[in-house]
């Protein structure tokens, strides 16, 4: 197959950013209220400084809700958020907690709790303003990177910086026939540049940024771009390139560059680009990244529910995960992460009982496990393995039976997890409240039921009391009960969520049964 000739590194630089700028905003001015999103408002040169902080919150806590989620969706978030924490202040003076309730659905929760930290730092030390210029803004504000700190500052604060999220890298990828490693720093440096040349002198850079955004977008999308209504067509090299080796002979083309010029001379030569095939369409642009493979994780999920009697209200043990890492701050039904997938049955009941044992006051003692039919297989546990509980309190509960409720698969960007779900029934103890939790346990107590760690190695004890101190809000419980309707309503993950839905397919229609295979 014959491959595009060498061409110059001149082709991916634009000479004159003016032009190409004034079709943009026209463009730009009769299409941002389309999608109807409520943070977009027109710069207002009388704006106070307290009037363009407001605005740099606004914009920042959409640009926080748009990480990897689509407008659609954020719409609603947005503007519930803007109800509950109207200035950032308001912000600051909350909880993760009520952070999280806001957000749940919205995914990857690590950016509320960045939006919250950032709040109460901005309060704390930074007057109750975010900064006005895009340097400060990355550098003091956690969770701000490059990227957002340019549309923020662009936006609420008129300073000229650029932006270059996915839609700007693919657009200006195209827009300068740019075919290079896409996450390769010198394919980054020539991208920043573009955007940079296009708001450089500006009068509106945040309208600028706004609309190289909507137009990749919503125009120069992915796949079936629309190059026939692009406002920057007549630019646009990738477009150039297509309509010319399609309407050319492969002859034509083998003695040119993609620009169509003469081949330059060699110290003249594009390093960045890897050869395309002729004839690629603009959807060859940019090079498509090597993806990596997800790891795949099994974690032991055990959903414990506890109740007075057969027939007594029903109350279920939640988890709050340690405030860094995975789905910081939410709870969970007790886990062991990261089991080996060869583990048997037993060895979950084992994980059941370990649980149990570093979450309650008074577990349940080892006799009380019934025989249980996992999977197939009956496993009951071993003399050895009755009397590490102890002899139980007298008011401990009584394991009434442990069912699997079946495999749960849960993909994150990163990681590919199944969720081996048991569901685990206790009954009785000294009165009718919930058994007595241990409100900060210590996690090292899991040590016997978690597994090795991604590196081979069990989780050390002094990052597990780092990780414990961190838990949500000061005072806040990291174990407690829930009544079963209130379940859905705490603040627990997608996954988590997809695991209640599974233990109760298992129940019959009273809710509290096994249903019959």
């Amino acid at each position: 197959m014959a491959h595009t000739q060498p061409h110059a590194a001149a082709l991916h630089v634009l000479s004159n950013f003016e032009r190409p700028r004034q079709a943009l905003l026209k463009w730009y001015d009769g299409v941002h209220e389309v999608r109807g999103m409520p943070w977009r408002k027109p710069y207002q040169k009388s704006w106070n400084a307290e009037e363009k902080a407001q605005r740099a919150y606004e914009v920042w806590v959409s640009e926080i809700m748009l990480q990897q989620t689509q407008v659609a969706t954020v719409i609603p978030y947005y503007n519930r958020w803007m109800e509950r924490f109207p200035t950032i202040r308001d912000l600051a003076a909350s909880d993760i907690d009520t952070v999280y309730s806001l957000w749940k659905g919205l995914g990857y929760y690590s950016r509320a709790a960045r939006l919250l930290s950032g709040a109460q730092k901005a309060v704390k030390e930074l007057g109750g303003r975010l900064p006005d210029n895009a340097q400060d803004m990355e550098s003091k504000i956690p969770g701000i990177g490059r990227y957002s700190a340019g549309a923020i500052c662009s936006i609420a604060y008129n300073q000229c910086v650029p932006v270059l999220d996915g839609n700007v890298h693919r657009l200006l990828s195209r827009l300068l026939a740019l075919h290079a490693p896409p996450k390769a720093k010198q394919t980054l440096d020539a991208l920043w540049a573009g955007a940079s040349a296009f708001v450089e002198g500006a009068e509106r850079p945040g309208d600028v940024n706004q609309a190289l955004i909507e137009l990749g977008s919503t125009v120069c999308k992915v796949r079936d771009p629309a190059c026939s209504s692009c406002a920057l067509r007549p630019w646009c090299a990738a477009y150039k390139r297509q309509e010319r080796e399609g309407s050319e002979g492969q002859g034509a083309i083998e003695a040119t560059s993609p620009s169509g010029h003469e081949v330059p001379d060699i110290e003249e030569l594009c390093t960045l680009c890897e050869p395309l095939p002729v004839g690629a369409p603009v959807t060859a642009y940019p090079m498509k990244a090597e993806k990596k493979k997800a790891r795949e994780e099994l974690d032991i999920v055990n959903v414990i529910e506890w109740r007075n009697h057969p027939s007594g209200e029903r109350w279920f043990l939640l988890v709050r995960r340690p405030e860094g890492g995975l789905l910081a701050g939410l709870h969970e039904f007790p886990t062991a992460a990261n089991v080996p997938v060869t583990s048997s049955s037993s060895a979950h009941i084992q994980i059941a009982d370990s649980l149990l044992s570093a979450l309650l006051v008074s577990p349940p003692s080892a006799r009380s496990f019934p025989a249980t039919t996992l999977h197939g297989q009956t496993a009951r546990r071993s003399t050895s393995q009755q009397h590490t509980s102890g002899d139980p309190s007298p008011g401990s509960p009584r394991v009434a039976k442990i069912v699997p409720a079946g495999d749960v698969l849960h993909v994150f960007s990163h990681i590919r997890k199944t969720y081996r779900v048991q569901w685990v029934v206790l009954e009785g103890g000294s009165s009718d409240a919930p058994p007595a939790l241990v409100q900060k346990p210590d996690l090292a107590a899991f040590g016997a039921a978690m597994p090795k760690t991604s590196k081979g190695k069990p989780p050390g004890k002094k990052r597990v009391k780092a990780s414990d101190e961190a838990h949500g809000t000061p005072g806040a419980p990291v174990t407690q009960w829930v009544r079963m309707e209130d379940v859905a309503e705490a603040n627990i993950g997608t996954g988590v969520m997809k695991i209640w839905r599974q233990v109760r397919a298992l129940w019959g229609d009273d809710g509290d049964g096994v249903r019959a295979d």
